[in-house]
């Protein structure tokens, strides 16, 4: 007659084939012995019970109905690790259905063995989560972490064995990991990085863990940290990795994890510039009148003052005020945004830092005396000097990343690396006051990613080629108004014009690419894949159409050039209404005010032309052909 003492037996030998890990060959050779010691034990426990209903109850009644109840638990338990095993071993469905079959009964004597109460739980949880069943997987999961935490408490009042609490810790660190995966997949970012963050500390606290995983979760969670612009904890996030990172043991794995870490260290500074140039153009943004727009006054010839009559002494008065209002709420904006920051406070570093469980000695070691040849410091941001030196540390770092994510090998990642670059030099712009360094820097933007046209294959890079050129037309725009405020002769008319038409090339290449043919070795498409592909990028396709127009409108010089691209614009922005008026309308929708605008120049602009059409000015000359 089987014992309870022997099912413990088997059960134990069970898990330890359960944990082995089998060579590639046979993955599971192990995995399926567990499943058949287990089916043997039910099947010798099945004919125990007829045994038992067989014999004459005498004496100890009481005693062997509580024996034979011991052993039925156990048949639940039984179940409950075969369906996980079913599990493990790709046997999916099989696994779920012997796991739900025996929940109900499995959570009737939980406080008997909430171990396997704990571990079904998470074993269907996880299933439904990858089934995108969130809901259901997220209450599984609730269950889970309150039969932990009653656990705990039991724990404390009763003394358990050391594997006991071993495997409860495994289990709650389980818990962490699938509500960290959980809450990122709701786009739940608080809530994914709290159980992230619990995950990276119950596994320090257990020392044996798979250090390239810490690593990645915790560069993770420095990225959520920089969102919530909690620059210290961000920085411990990727100090501790740095430290970690040094244990990995496969060199390649290493290699990329620190690739990886000096990114993050690229992006903190990158992120803090951003920041404070935010707070820099609440200082600028509140000037109603700070508009360069291009009207009649531009046109040579025929009414020298193009009919603009100057502002009234009360209409001047009005828009101070505005301004004047603006400008306060805009200091509101800016003191409001300076309490969110969070960089260089003793208070989180010293009396709240991550990673309590290192030690304080390590820790005071890795976050004070880094490994890296400069401190790792934040400045307030308040003018050219020190937007410079929070530039060039940044640039710093993504130039050290760039030397494991080359072109040839990382494609898509050396081009996401460029781009955060090129946010980085528009940054430092904003506190740039000289009109000569400001074209210098948007000149090195362009240096930057031009020549990756003559790199990639539009076959399988089509998508990054086309942001490629819409960001170079961007910058020859933005180039265009700096030029635009100088435009005082010929000559310097002529290079504003020439921005715009680099500007109209590249916003043009980017139009094009979406009609067949139109990209050197792109493949082939049909009208219907055309209409599929812009609506799938409607938001950027429209800017640019826009964009494109505006270029054409804002050309200066002799009144036949002006024409000329007036008429292009007002071709464009007719084009932009039909586009509008033929897509559906979810999407025609949310473009109400672009659609408003492209009415209001498809009236305007006619009249524009008309009148330049009586006084094209004879002899032009060759530069505006340019």
């Amino acid at each position: 007659m089987i014992t309870i003492d022997d099912i413990k037996d088997i059960i134990k030998r069970s898990d330890k084939l359960s944990e082995v890990i089998d060579p590639d060959q046979t993955p599971y050779k192990s995995k399926y012995e567990a499943i058949e010691l287990l089916k043997e034990l039910k099947k010798k426990i099945n004919e125990n019970e007829k045994k038992l209903n067989q014999q004459q109850q005498q004496q100890h009644q009481q005693q062997q109905q509580q024996q034979q109840q011991d052993i039925l638990d156990y048949l639940v338990v039984i179940d409950s690790k075969l369906g996980e095993l079913f599990i493990a071993t790709e046997e999916i469905t099989l696994g779920l259905n012997v796991c739900r079959d025996c929940l109900k009964s499995l959570e009737l004597i939980k406080n008997k063995f909430p171990l396997e109460t704990i571990s079904t739980f998470q074993s269907i949880a996880i299933i439904d989560i990858n089934k995108n069943h969130f809901e259901n997987g997220k209450q599984l999961l609730i269950k889970s972490e309150n039969l932990i935490n009653q656990t705990i408490e039991k724990q404390q009042e009763q003394e358990q064995e050391q594997q006991f609490k071993d495997k409860l810790e495994s289990l709650q660190l389980q818990n962490y990991f699938y509500f960290a995966q959980l809450y990122g997949l709701l786009k739940d970012s608080e809530l994914s990085s709290k159980y992230c963050e619990l995950t990276l500390r119950k596994q320090l606290k257990r020392k044996n863990f798979d250090k390239l995983e810490w690593c990645k979760n915790s560069l993770m969670l420095a990225e959520y940290y920089l969102s919530e612009l909690n620059f210290d904890y961000a920085k411990q996030c990727f100090l501790v990795s740095n430290y970690i990172c040094k244990e990995i043991e496969n060199e390649d794995d290493r290699e990329e994890t620190q690739a990886n870490i000096y990114l993050v260290m690229a992006k903190f500074y990158l992120e803090f510039l951003h920041f404070f140039r935010d707070i820099e153009n609440l200082n600028h943004c509140h000037r109603v009148n700070n508009s360069n727009e291009n009207d009649i006054d531009f046109i040579q010839g025929g009414g020298g003052g193009g009919g603009l009559s100057s502002l009234s002494l009360s209409d001047k008065q009005k828009e101070k005020e505005k301004e004047d209002k603006l400008f306060n709420e805009n200091q509101i904006k800016k003191e409001k945004m300076l309490d969110l920051i969070s960089f260089n406070k003793r208070s989180l570093n010293i009396d709240k830092p991550l990673f309590t469980e290192l030690g304080r000695e390590l820790l005071d070691k890795i976050y004070n005396h880094s490994t890296f040849t400069s401190p790792i410091d934040l400045i307030v941001v308040k003018d050219q000097p020190s937007a410079r030196d929070i530039f060039l540390k940044s640039q710093h770092f993504f130039n050290k990343s760039k030397k494991y994510y080359k072109l040839d090998g990382f494609v898509s990642q050396h081009i996401k690396i460029l781009f955060d670059q090129i946010n980085l030099f528009e940054y430092l712009n904003m506190f740039e006051t000289n009109a000569g360094r400001k074209i210098g820097i948007h000149k090195k933007k362009i240096e930057l990613i031009e020549p990756l046209l003559k790199e990639l294959n539009p076959t399988y890079f089509l998508s990054s080629i086309r942001s490629i050129y819409f960001k170079i037309a961007e910058i020859h725009s933005e180039i265009s108004k700096i030029y635009q405020c100088v435009c005082t002769n010929l000559r310097e008319i002529q290079t504003y014009n020439e921005c715009l038409f680099k500007s109209m090339e590249y916003y043009n290449l980017f139009l094009n690419s979406y009609n067949d043919g139109q990209v050197p070795n792109s493949p082939k498409i049909t009208e219907e894949d055309k209409m599929k592909s812009i609506i799938e990028d409607f938001e950027v396709y429209i800017n640019a159409k826009l964009e494109l127009a505006v270029c054409h409108k804002n050309v200066k010089g002799v009144n036949k050039v002006v024409l000329e691209h007036l008429e292009k614009s007002l071709n464009i922005f007719r084009s932009i209404i039909t586009l509008l008026d033929s897509v559906p309308k979810d999407i025609s929708s949310r473009h109400t005010q672009e659609y408003h605008l492209c009415s209001q120049m498809s009236s305007l602009l006619p009249q524009k032309i008309q009148f330049l059409s009586g006084n094209k000015t004879p002899n032009p000359g060759q530069w505006y052909g340019k």
